[in-house]
């Protein structure tokens, strides 16, 4: 059940797939240069034995880790952003734990856009780059924290990113002045 007065949003699964993919090449390219040497064989590494068990560790461990948790969390997405009418909650440190800040604070929400990052032809194209919540500048409020991927949180603005979110910058922009009842 979705309710008109509340906007979330979360990590965009697509990105969460393409993530978890990841994780898993360096997962399987490091278990086959381990243990199955279908691919790579044992001389690979030869007589660097340090370099081949600090890839490993890497490989194995950080990919194997990427991909449970990219998998967890296609299945439970991680909340990026919560507007209500009273409070405003953003992801912060490394697992999107929520921190709120009322909203009586929120000045104005707008869209951003940005260069994309592809260049063709020596242009880059103007694309969507997320939503940004500027916050009155109050000592009851922090100016900033260490917000997780996709949020930045500083100098009293929350900015979500697009390429990590599951909605386009104007449409959370749109739906936040709505929720809050800010001027356009």
């Amino acid at each position: 059940m979705v309710e008109e007065n509340v906007l979330e949003v979360r990590v965009s699964r697509k990105l969460l797939l393409l993530l978890a993919f990841v994780g898993l090449v360096f997962f399987v390219v490091g278990m086959d240069i381990a243990y199955f040497h279908k691919v790579f064989g044992p001389e690979f590494t030869g007589d660097r034995v340090i370099v081949k068990w600090v890839f490993l560790f890497f490989a194995v461990i950080c990919g194997g880790a990427i991909l449970i948790n990219c998998v967890i969390y296609f299945f439970v997405p991680p909340l990026m952003l919560r507007v209500t009418a009273e409070k405003i909650t953003f992801g912060t440190g490394f697992r999107y734990w929520p921190f709120e800040i009322p909203a009586k604070y929120v000045e104005k929400a707008e869209a951003f856009t940005k260069q994309s990052d592809l260049e063709v032809d020596g242009k880059r194209a103007i694309v969507d780059g997320g939503a940004c919540i500027s916050f009155r500048n109050d000592p009851s409020i922090p100016s900033q924290k260490a917000t997780s991927a996709g949020i930045g949180y500083w100098n009293y603005q929350l900015n979500i990113e697009s390429r990590y979110a599951n909605l386009s910058g104007p449409e959370i922009a749109e739906r936040t002045k709505n929720i809050l009842g800010l001027k356009r």
